[in-house]
């Protein structure tokens, strides 16, 4: 009896030694928990100020390459425009003194 009586505490004790083991792990699972949580939202943070950031420079570059297309234009304009009053001269007949 005495021998039931020392294994039932030897296995209370086993219990509270499991129990309290399990509990400093769900502890831990909530830490971990709320710090992958903490994590997240400043991933999705900064992805979100990369988008943003992505998107100025993105139109910034769409802005530049509007206006080097204009100058394009313009450039080519004139050079007709030169090329033109150059042709006309050419084709001018010439006065002898």
């Amino acid at each position: 009896m005495e021998a039931l009586k020392s294994e039932l505490e030897d296995s209370l004790d086993t219990t509270a030694a499991v129990q309290d083991l399990r509990n400093k792990r769900e502890q831990e699972v909530v830490q971990l928990k709320k710090s992958i949580e903490t994590e997240v939202k400043n991933y999705e943070g900064q992805v979100q100020e990369l988008r943003h950031k992505h998107g100025q420079q993105v139109e910034q570059l769409n802005e530049q390459l509007d206006q080097a297309k204009k100058v394009r234009e313009m450039q080519a304009t004139l050079h007709c425009l030169y090329d033109a009053g150059n042709n006309s001269r050419l084709h001018r007949p010439v006065t002898l003194l």
